[in-house]
């Protein structure tokens, strides 16, 4: 080999070095509550070095709700997120003035909203909620969305009552008898099974099984850090992307992260509720086309209805309420 040869690879070598050890960008990400076993995808990234190898340092912070994580994206108190892009879509159109907030990630390709109700009080179907009580504190989606599931549904949205409750008490007013109905996501069944109602006791109406086509949770990120930080956005998306197909192929192992994050959770209780919200994200949708896209067209609707429900004022545009900018390649986002 000529001198120039070694010269040349000894300077590639250095460089490559150089590169791969250049400082780790630090990620400021907030989820949407405490930890629970949906969650499993964000930390398995991190506890399996998927965002290491991607050169980005992730901490990943409890959150107080979606509107909680869009507001400390907005304000620059963090840099990316997980909430619901109807959230994302009212604050856009109540707050046109403030800085920008993007979905870039799609996990929820369906919406979990559903309401609850035991079987004693004969509830079976959405025409079974005329004259009924439901509970559910006033920023609750599934409160917020009812309107689209009453038009959905053939119902009225004068066809049942919303009592206002704290969060912790949505179901316990429904068990005491209080109310008929209750509201949340579907991994609320285990609050039910700790007050002691057995799941068969009990009945679940989902939103998206009756006709309300929406898109649920996502990750975001605020402008600021799309602007200066562009691959680092991208890198976050590209481990979470590897991470949420290790967790569709093996929710057990994937929810193992959690415990670790969190030792005083029990483990077959995270594991239920990965599962539980696993069909809002392993859809026929993304198993004909992929992880983290939206179809435009149905986004476009979404803001429509959102605009309906939420009786919002302004319209935010929806080609800026996603950027597809930042997903991985298509073919690395397919799993089937």
């Amino acid at each position: 080999m000529s001198w120039f040869r070694i010269l040349t690879a000894a300077a590639l070598a250095l460089a490559a070095c150089a590169s791969h050890a250049q400082t780790p960008v630090k990620v400021r990400f907030t989820l949407d509550w405490v930890i629970q076993g949906q969650h499993a995808p964000f930390l398995l990234a991190r506890s399996k070095g998927y965002f290491e190898k991607e050169g980005v340092d992730v901490t990943i912070d409890v959150g107080n709700g979606s509107a909680g994580t869009v507001q400390r994206l907005a304000s620059g108190a963090y840099d990316m997120g997980f909430a619901d892009i109807s959230t994302l879509i009212e604050f856009m159109g109540n707050n046109p003035a403030l800085p920008r907030v993007q979905a870039v990630y799609m996990i929820h390709e369906r919406n979990p909203n559903a309401l609850f109700a035991m079987k004693k009080s004969g509830i079976t179907k959405p025409s079974d909620l005329k004259g009924k009580k439901i509970s559910g504190p006033v920023f609750s989606s599934t409160r917020k969305t009812w309107p689209l599931f009453a038009r959905a549904a053939g119902l009225n949205v004068a066809d049942a009552t919303w009592q206002n409750v704290a969060p912790d008490m949505v179901e316990q007013v429904v068990v005491r008898g209080d109310v008929e109905v209750g509201s949340g996501f579907p991994t609320q069944m285990q609050i039910y099974n700790r007050l002691g109602v057995k799941t068969e006791d009990m009945v679940m109406i989902k939103y998206a099984d009756h006709g309300v086509d929406l898109y649920g949770n996502a990750v975001m990120a605020s402008g600021r850090f799309m602007s200066e930080q562009p691959a680092a956005v991208a890198a976050v998306l590209r481990a979470l992307n590897r991470a949420l197909k290790d967790t569709i192929a093996d929710p057990a192992s994937a929810v193992k992260s959690v415990i670790q994050r969190n030792p005083v959770l029990q483990e077959s209780d995270e594991l239920e509720k990965l599962r539980l919200v696993m069909e809002f994200i392993d859809t026929p949708n993304t198993r004909a086309e992929g992880l983290g896209a939206i179809r435009k067209l149905r986004l476009d609707n979404q803001v429509d209805d959102i605009m309906l429900a939420f009786g919002m004022k302004t319209k935010p545009s929806p080609d800026l309420i996603f950027n597809s900018g930042f997903l991985p390649a298509g073919a690395e986002r397919r799993y089937r």
